[in-house]
């Protein structure tokens, strides 16, 4: 990938210290982006920003709970205090939980709601005037196969993604007069360090891969590489008229 695709932009990305979030960051300092790294986590914050200043970009380490409105304020203040601007928003925030229906625990369900779906609606709300201001911008959100596949035990994680859709969609048509682009990831199952401890060793994820509908041979988990190279397709130029839809990076396990 060329280092110029997105040479002197900003990008924010939330969830910083994940699997999926942290190889996108590397992906964007790659393309040329200066980071803003938000994680609840500030050692997981400072850990991806030390990386992206070994690839000669700039990085600012910001912890918050953007469940938090008042957080999410002071979040982006410190971002757009630090580099002027925001053009690219990749929220890659989200936790699991599995729990059927019928014995789920509220406070999962709130948790899990707020984390990836409220906390994406607060960020948003937030860097949308921004972006219209600027009238450019790029929002990428990370959804999941869930969303469209169902698998007992996900209501929680399931339900909010697939509002994370429908969000998107919204948010694609409020930003489009202003140059904002807004489209969703749906990764199948990632080898991220979660599904790495979830899953076991290679035959495990291989089982679970095949048990998804993976059709690529050889069956295996999505690399979290891969997920960060669909994000940047749709920052990258020549995705001005992508908006509103969902690229779906799932080895054929879900065609819609």
């Amino acid at each position: 990938m060329s280092g110029q695709q997105l040479e002197g932009l900003v990008a924010l990305v939330t969830g910083a210290g994940g699997g999926i979030a942290s190889a996108s960051v590397e992906h964007l300092a790659r393309a040329g982006c200066n980071i803003a790294a938000v994680d609840v986590d500030r050692e997981a914050a400072l850990r991806v920003a030390a990386r992206v200043a070994e690839l000669g970009r700039q990085a600012v380490a910001i912890d918050a709970d953007l469940a938090l409105a008042t957080a999410v304020d002071s979040a982006i203040e410190q971002a757009i205090e630090a580099y002027g601007r925001i053009d690219v928003l990749v929220n890659a925030v989200g936790v699991g939980g599995v729990s059927p229906v019928a014995d789920h625990p509220e406070e999962l369900w709130d948790r899990v709601m707020g984390i990836n779906l409220k906390s994406i609606f607060l960020v948003c709300r937030r860097v949308l005037p921004h972006m219209m201001e600027r009238r450019s911008g790029r929002i990428v959100n990370i959804t999941s196969r869930a969303a469209y596949q169902s698998r007992g035990g996900t209501a929680a994680y399931a339900a909010s993604k697939g509002g994370l859709l429908a969000f998107s969609r919204v948010l694609a048509v409020e930003g489009g007069p202003y140059g904002i682009t807004v489209n969703n990831v749906a990764p199948g199952t990632t080898l991220t360090p979660m599904t790495r401890d979830f899953y076991g060793g290679p035959e495990g994820q291989a089982r679970e891969a095949s048990d998804s509908g993976v059709v690529v041979d050889p069956p295996r988990l999505i690399e979290p590489d891969e997920i960060a190279n669909a994000v940047i397709y749709l920052c990258a130029p020549g995705s001005e008229y992508i908006t509103g839809t969902t690229l779906h990076v799932n080895g054929g396990s879900f065609m819609p």
